[in-house]
């Protein structure tokens, strides 16, 4: 096409009656190349069309190129790939502000890997309708939400503690309507009928309650509803970081602790409120709620996966101190690999605070993994993670690398069951022993 426009170009220069052709000839690749934007954009929240079958959005259950998924997969199985890529820490300074830091035991971890496609979820609950799907390019299962309705897990039903963090992943496809939303909630409810209730509501005086709602589609960078039962109903115009047709998937983090609600979008912090709820506010519920209104599109949907509750507030320094070793899940890496996600900023900074306030430690970095998978690979997979954290605390964050030694056990000390998604999650760790 480049040679055939030089040539054109040539002959304009010579025959002025070629100049009518070669503009059109102009403006049909120039809209070849707008087309190619606009199908990479919608490529991100559309599944692949089935062989042999009509073309329709979003019918497929298979992916394109795994591979190529971005930093908000889901964690697999810990078997590693033949050909191990060394470590790599320059993409972590992309998210050099932020100071999120994960639960210190995971106690939901939903992936949905053991439902099946085209079903709802197991031991979840709605009164409309939702499926499980893949999407291309992204890793793992995703709840396809096209109906307007209520969703959440049956077994988050206890009080949760006054620390608490939540990290999920949520996309909206291009055909979201401009007044549908998406929102979240966590909410103190005695029965069911309440769940439903309250949890389509955006604001809720009558019982604790945070509540985030999405409207990805509206105006021109979509816009953010928030409120509690103390502050009421706030907004935000312009996000950014999650709007259709622009950044159509996003990262959420939310982190309670007591009366303080912070929320992050990928690696920005967006909200901080010092003051959100009770300190002594018991939340049992974490509700879901869809509109998608069929007048304006009936294909538009949300889809959200890779949700991870947990609960308790890490303490690096009194562990250390009075049992001489912890743990985090907060050091995360890509499927089978030993790359370290930019998510794990926040985890790896506070261990290198940790380490710069008190110059005389040394640890031990040790690597652990799930059941899944070869023992001898996850043995070895186990021990270039460990090698990678020591490499992204020296290079990133400054710390001696004499002061740090690197091993793995791959899945031989567990501290969870292997037999839940939420105990694979848990003994897949890196631990820290004082030397």
């Amino acid at each position: 096409m480049k040679k055939l426009l030089l040539v054109l170009l040539v002959s304009a220069s010579v025959t002025p009656g070629n100049a009518q052709l070669l503009d059109r000839l102009r403006n049909k690749v120039e809209q070849k190349v707008g087309d190619k934007i606009d199908q990479s954009i919608d490529k991100a929240t559309q599944k692949k069309k089935p062989k042999d079958t009509p073309a329709s959005p979003e019918t497929s259950t298979q992916q394109d190129n795994p591979q190529e998924s971005s930093t908000t997969s889901a964690p697999a199985n810990d078997t590693p790939v033949s050909s191990p890529k060394p470590a790599a820490v320059q993409d972590i300074n992309s998210y050099s502000r932020f100071d999120f830091i994960p639960g210190e035991k995971i106690i939901v971890h939903e992936d949905f890997s053991q439902e099946s496609i085209g079903d709802f979820p197991t031991n979840w609950n709605t009164r409309s309708s939702a499926e499980l799907v893949t999407i291309n390019n992204r890793e793992g299962k995703w709840l396809r939400m096209a109906q307007t309705g209520v969703f959440y897990p049956e077994y988050v039903s206890s009080n949760l503690p006054e620390n608490f963090t939540l990290q999920m992943d949520l996309l909206a496809n291009q055909q979201v309507a401009a007044i549908g939303q998406w929102m979240i909630s966590f909410m103190q409810t005695k029965e069911t009928n309440e769940k439903f209730k309250l949890g389509e509501a955006l604001n809720t005086s009558e019982v604790a309650n945070f509540k985030l709602c999405f409207q990805p589609a509206s105006s021109d960078k979509g816009q953010m509803y928030y409120s509690t039962n103390l502050i009421g109903s706030q907004y935000k115009h312009g996000i950014p970081e999650f709007n259709v047709p622009g950044k159509p998937s996003v990262k959420i983090s939310i982190w309670r602790q007591k009366q303080r609600v912070r929320v992050y979008l990928d690696s920005t912090k967006i909200l901080d409120i010092p003051r959100a709820l009770d300190a002594d506010a018991a939340l049992n519920s974490l509700v879901f709620s869809s509109s998608n209104p069929e007048y304006q599109d009936k294909d538009g949907a949300f889809f959200m996966g890779n949700i991870q509750l947990a609960v308790g507030a890490p303490n690096l320094r009194n562990k250390l101190m009075t049992e001489g070793k912890f743990s985090t899940n907060g050091i995360l890496f890509d499927v089978n690999s030993d790359q370290i996600k930019p998510q794990s900023y926040g985890s790896l900074q506070d261990i290198a605070k940790l380490l710069k306030e008190n110059a005389a430690i040394r640890l031990t970095i040790i690597g652990h993994t799930d059941a899944d998978g070869n023992d001898d690979a996850n043995l070895e997979l186990s021990k270039r993670r460990a090698k990678a954290v020591a490499q992204a605390l020296t290079t990133t964050f400054g710390i001696d690398s004499s002061r740090l030694e690197t091993n793995g056990k791959g899945k031989s000390e567990p501290v969870d069951s292997n037999d839940t998604a939420a105990g694979k999650a848990n003994n897949r760790r890196v631990e820290f022993v004082k030397l």
